[in-house]
């Protein structure tokens, strides 16, 4: 597997691409806000935003995209067939490296992304109320 962070004049050709792969394998846990981001994401406007792809046997294994460093948008899908092995923990790495500090928001009852986000060296700092009203973790890390 490898994971690469995208430049961003590339992000316009393959936002479309993430946007379907969100939608087919997400599990309807992200945001409607996030997915709407990512979409009117412009390279031009969001210097503080990053893409993380996965590539598996020459396929998209999955994808991480945050606005803001994670505070506006953190969004990370990872195919089905290849969750468990990583993946995710990789391409958060990937964008801690490339920003130092990142955060992400979970949903309590989403324990998968719980034990991605801790793999990764992120802490829960806090539970809030996430957008839809579900009890939610805030994870950050280099603090």
């Amino acid at each position: 597997m490898k994971v690469l962070l995208l430049a961003p004049e590339r992000w316009d050709a393959i936002k479309e691409k993430l946007i379907a792969f969100a939608g087919k394998y997400g599990e309807k846990r992200l945001t409607a806000s996030g997915i709407a981001l990512l979409r009117k994401l412009d390279p031009a406007k969001h210097p503080e935003a990053g893409i993380a792809v996965a590539i598996e046997d020459g396929e998209l294994a999955g994808f991480a995209f945050i606005l803001e460093n994670g505070e506006k948008a953190c969004l990370i899908v990872v195919r089905d067939d290849l969750r468990g092995r990583g993946i995710g923990c990789a391409l958060l790495r990937a964008l801690q490296t490339r920003f130092g500090r990142i955060v992400c928001h979970v949903a309590a009852d989403n324990p998968s992304s719980m034990q991605m986000c801790f793999r990764a060296g992120l802490t829960a700092v806090s539970l809030e109320r996430g957008p839809t009203g579900k009890p939610t973790l805030r994870f950050e890390s280099g603090r």
